[in-house]
Parts: C-alpha cells; sequence; structure tokens
C-alpha cells in the first residue's frame, strides 16, 4: 500500500501550497483521502489523461478538507474521470450530482473497496467527522485521523496502526478553543507511542505557522507535500 501527500495544510494553506488532501494506491485500487485546496492539480499531475478513482473520502466538510470536490465533479462530467464515484463522508446531503455516489460514514461502519477494507471511527472535531483505518490484505494498515482533538479512546482507534497520518495543527498548548478541534505535535507524538503505531505522519499543519518544534520521538515526521510511504 502506498501513501502520496497532496496537500499538507490548513485550515488555509502556506503560500503555494496546498490543503489537506491524501492519495492511498494498493495495486490497482486507488482512494483520494479529502480533497483540499489544490489536489486536483496536483492529482492530475500524477494520474494524466482520463482518472480512475475507486472512491473518494471526505472526513468532513469544513473547505480545507472538501474545498475541491465539485472540481472533481466537473472533472468528472467532462468525462475526464471515470464515473459514479463512491464518496464516503459523515454528511451525504449536499451530494446530489449523479457522478456520486454518496455512502455515510459513522462510528464502526465498514467497507471493502477493491483490495482494501475501510473502517471509519468518529473523531472530535466541530463538525461531524470520522477518522478512517486502511488495511491491506496482508494487514498492513493506515490510519488517518482527519481532524481531531485528543479524546478518551482515540489510542484505542489508532493502535497498532503501521502508518498514523495525524492532525498535527497546534504548536502552542496554550490555545484551549483551538485544543477543542485539533492535537498539538506535542499530543501526536504522545499518541503514536500509546497506540504503538509504527510511525506517525505530522500532517494538517497550520498554514500561517512558520516556527516546526523539533520532534523528540525518532519515528515522527513532519508531513511534506509530495512525500511518498510505502506502508
Amino acid at each position: 500500500m502506498k501513501l502520496t501527500l497532496l496537500g499538507v495544510y490548513g485550515p488555509f494553506p502556506a503560500a503555494g501550497k496546498g490543503c489537506s488532501s491524501y492519495l492511498v494506491e494498493d495495486g490497482d485500487t486507488r482512494i483520494l483521502l479529502d480533497c483540499g485546496s489544490g489536489s486536483l492539480s496536483r492529482l492530475r499531475a500524477l494520474i494524466p489523461g482520463r482518472m480512475r478513482l475507486d472512491a473518494i473520502v471526505l472526513s468532513h466538510l469544513h473547505a480545507d478538507h472538501c474545498g475541491e470536490i465539485d472540481l472533481f465533479r466537473y472533472l468528472m462530467e467532462f468525462g475526464l474521470c471515470d464515473a459514479p464515484v463512491t464518496l464516503f463522508s459523515p454528511e451525504i446531503e449536499r451530494f446530489t450530482s449523479p457522478v456520486f455516489r454518496p455512502v455515510r460514514t459513522y462510528d464502526g461502519f465498514e467497507a471493502k473497496i477493491g483490495t482494501v477494507t475501510l473502517r471509519f471511527s468518529e473523531v472530535r472535531h466541530a463538525v461531524k467527522t470520522t477518522g478512517v483505518r486502511i488495511t491491506d490484505e496482508n494487514g498492513r494498515s493506515l490510519f488517518y485521523t482527519g481532524d481531531s482533538a485528543w479524546f478518551d479512546g482515540i489510542e484505542d482507534i489508532t493502535k497498532d496502526a503501521d502508518l498514523l497520518l495525524a492532525d498535527a495543527c497546534l504548536v502552542d498548548e496554550s490555545n484551549e478553543k483551538a485544543l477543542k478541534n485539533h492535537m498539538t505535535v506535542f499530543e501526536v507524538m504522545r499518541l503514536r507511542a500509546a497506540a504503538h503505531c509504527g510511525r506517525a505522519v505530522l500532517t494538517h499543519r497550520f498554514g500561517g505557522e512558520t516556527y516546526l518544534p523539533a520532534l523528540s520521538d525518532p519515528f515522527c515526521e513532519y508531513a511534506e507535500e509530495g512525500a511518498v510511504y510505502e506502508i
């Protein structure tokens, strides 16, 4: 299974960068996780010509995670991407176009897409949000938190993931309002160790922040656009 980071910033992009979007591939199976700003152009650079996606997974409907979904709709309507595409989201009412096959996600929901299994878990954020564990046929797994604050049970749903792709939007631990919706860099390091994840990639980096503290955990690293991980 392969993970490519298309965009890694939020709630708005850093200059010249993009918001949360990730491509997961396993053999011929291809899944897009979120589609924030810049995602479609980067995906088209990776997949020239007519595109095929087995599914699009939206963790939630904040603009930095789903802002380009209508651009994907246009792409399908113009025949440049196979349609319909299964669209997983915790809220599906807005997706009425026939190019989408909407499926509502919720805590404990599972689905099989190609060669991988998706298992969704509710996380803690300002709107309905589901994280997702993606497991291949060999049992290797990626857990994507979407946007989430720390909450009781987060160690359980992320336990033993080979790669943890985690919301690490915050550096300032004193911002109580922001802590209700996002984890800090330090909490993600703590989570990786507590959940025994193989490694953690700290994503959803704050688009207005230039300072990043050094990571004391050698199995943690900051997300960089264009990075590719074999899981």
